[in-house]
C-alpha cells in the first residue's frame, strides 16, 4: 500500500474514533435518558451505553415525517439532498449509535443520494445492499429509503464491532466483505475498494465539518 494511502487511513482512524466518540456525547437524546461511558482497552477505544430508546420510541423518531417507500425495481429517480433523508438517518444514528456524517458519507459515495441505484453486481438502494446481505438483514424492500437506511447502518456498526471499531478496515469490509478483511486484516489490495475507503473517510469528515 502506497505511504500516501496508508497515511490518510491512519489518519482517517484517528480522526473517527475522536469523532465519533464527541459526536454520540453530545448528540441530544430528549427523553431517551442515554448515558455514556468510555473505555480504552489495548489502544482502542470502546463506548458504552444504557438506557436504550424503546421500539415505541424509535418508531416515533424514524416516523417523524412519514415513512417513504419506493417500489421494488423502480423507476429511475431523482437524487435526494441529504436534508431530505436526515430524519431517517437521525433515526438510524440513534438507533446503532453512529455519527450521522458517516452514514451519510457511505450513501453519498455508494449511491450519491439516489434512492434507485443498482450496481451491475446487483447493490440496491442508498446504501448498496446486496441481496445476501438484505436478506440477512431481514429488508422486505431495499429500495424502501427507511429500510435501506436502517438495514445498512445497522450492517456498518457490525462491521466496525468486527473490527475493533477501526473504520478503514470497517469500511473495506463493507465493500468488500468480512472475510477478505479478517484474513489480512488491513485494507486488501483492491483499487475499488482503497477508493471507497478513502472517499467515504474523505466524505464523512467533510459532513462532520458542516453545521
Amino acid at each position: 500500500m502506497h505511504e500516501s494511502m496508508r497515511s490518510t487511513l491512519t489518519n482517517c482512524w484517528r480522526l473517527f474514533l475522536g469523532l465519533l466518540g464527541l459526536a454520540l456525547l453530545l448528540a441530544p437524546t430528549p427523553g431517551w435518558g442515554e448515558t455514556y461511558r468510555r473505555v480504552v482497552k489495548n489502544g482502542v477505544i470502546y463506548y458504552y451505553f444504557s438506557n436504550r430508546p424503546t421500539p415505541q420510541e424509535r418508531w416515533a423518531a424514524s416516523l417523524s415525517t412519514g415513512r417513504i417507500r419506493i417500489a421494488t425495481a423502480p423507476t429511475k429517480a431523482s437524487r435526494l439532498a441529504p436534508t431530505a433523508l436526515e430524519p431517517i438517518i437521525q433515526a438510524a444514528s440513534r438507533q446503532h449509535n453512529l455519527p450521522p456524517a458517516l452514514i451519510k458519507a457511505v450513501i453519498r459515495v455508494e449511491s450519491n443520494f439516489d434512492p434507485t441505484a443498482t450496481s451491475p453486481k446487483g447493490a440496491q438502494g442508498l446504501m448498496q445492499l446486496m441481496p445476501q446481505t438484505a436478506a440477512a438483514l431481514q429488508v422486505q424492500d431495499p429500495y424502501d429509503l427507511q429500510d435501506n437506511i436502517m438495514a445498512g447502518t445497522r450492517y456498518l456498526r457490525l462491521m466496525l464491532e468486527k473490527f475493533g471499531f477501526r473504520l478503514p478496515l470497517a469500511l473495506a469490509a463493507y465493500n468488500a466483505g468480512p472475510n477478505r478483511v479478517a484474513k489480512s486484516q488491513k485494507v486488501p489490495d483492491i483499487p475499488e475498494t482503497q477508493t471507497f475507503v478513502r472517499r467515504v473517510c474523505e466524505s464523512y469528515l467533510n459532513f462532520e465539518g458542516q453545521p
